[in-house]
C-alpha cells in the first residue's frame, strides 16, 4: 500500500508518532489493502487529519491482529515482527484491542524485529541446502 508517502506525505518513521496523536480515528477497511487505500484517498479528500487517518488504519489492523492473538490463545509477551514491529502507533492500537481479554498480553516490538523473516528464511535455506547436499551425496554413492 502506497498510502503513507503518496497520499499522506509522511515518512515511515513519522507514522507511529502521528498515529498516537490521533484523537478521532476514522474507520478504515480491514478487508483488503485496496479497499483500505480507497478509504484513505476518500479520507484525504474529506479533509480528515493525517493523525486520525493513521490511527484509523492502525485500529483496523489491530482488530485483525488481536483476533489472531486470541485465536492462538497467546499469553504473556507477544513479539511483533516484520516491517511494522517498530511502529509505536500500531503496537499501542494492538495493546488497546487486547485490553478487554481475560489474559493480560504485552505486545512488544524491537528495532531488530524487522529482520526476523529474513533470518528465518536464511535458516530454512541453510537447512534445505544441507538436506539436498546429503541426498545428492547419498545418491552419488549408490
Amino acid at each position: 500500500m502506497r498510502t503513507s508517502r503518496a497520499y499522506l506525505g509522511v515518512s515511515i518513521e513519522e507514522i507511529g508518532p502521528l498515529s498516537l496523536q490521533g484523537t478521532d480515528p476514522e474507520k478504515c477497511s480491514s478487508i483488503c489493502a485496496v479497499l483500505a487505500e480507497t478509504d484513505v484517498i476518500n479520507m484525504v479528500s474529506r479533509g480528515i487529519s493525517t493523525p486520525n487517518i493513521l490511527r484509523g488504519i492502525h485500529n483496523s489492523m489491530a482488530v485483525r491482529i488481536a483476533g489472531l492473538v486470541r485465536a492462538i490463545k497467546a499469553e504473556g509477551v507477544v513479539l511483533l515482527t516484520g516491517g511494522l514491529a517498530g511502529d509505536a502507533g500500531l503496537i499501542a492500537a494492538i495493546q488497546e484491542k487486547l485490553k478487554d481479554g481475560k489474559t493480560p498480553i504485552d505486545v512488544r516490538g524491537h528495532e531488530l524485529s524487522v529482520y526476523a523473516g529474513s533470518i528465518g528464511a536464511a535458516l530454512w535455506g541453510a537447512f534445505r541446502h544441507e538436506k539436498l547436499s546429503r541426498e545428492e551425496q547419498a545418491g552419488a554413492g549408490a
